[in-house]
């Protein structure tokens, strides 16, 4: 009769396939995490985006400083949420003397 409490026990024949086969697993486990915690964005010396610098001057928004960079036909809002993004700004307060990166592909 089968006992319920016993448990199965497993017998490795071949160590060696067994461990080449752990290898395998922990080294694929490894590259699925890398692949998906890294960063979405592709970063290459060809492709390095340039920026020109604006000094911020008393009076000055960002709306005012997105409205005079951005190209024609572009969504303004567009243009302050991408300018906030890459200035890693929290919000859109500026203050005088502080500067403000514009990306060259809206120049």
């Amino acid at each position: 009769m089968y006992n319920k409490t016993s448990k199965r026990k497993y017998v490795v024949i071949d160590k060696f396939r067994f461990f080449v086969f752990l290898f395998s697993l922990i080294v694929l486990s490894i590259y699925i995490i890398l692949i998906f915690s890294s960063n979405t964005k592709a970063y290459s010396s060809i492709y390095d985006e340039k920026y020109i610098e604006v000094e911020v001057k008393y009076g000055d928004t960002l709306w005012d400083i997105a409205k005079k960079h951005m190209p024609d036909d572009y969504d303004i809002r567009k243009m302050v949420y991408e300018l906030r993004e890459f200035n890693n700004m929290k919000d859109v307060n500026i203050y005088p003397g502080d500067v403000i990166k514009i990306p060259n592909r809206y120049n």
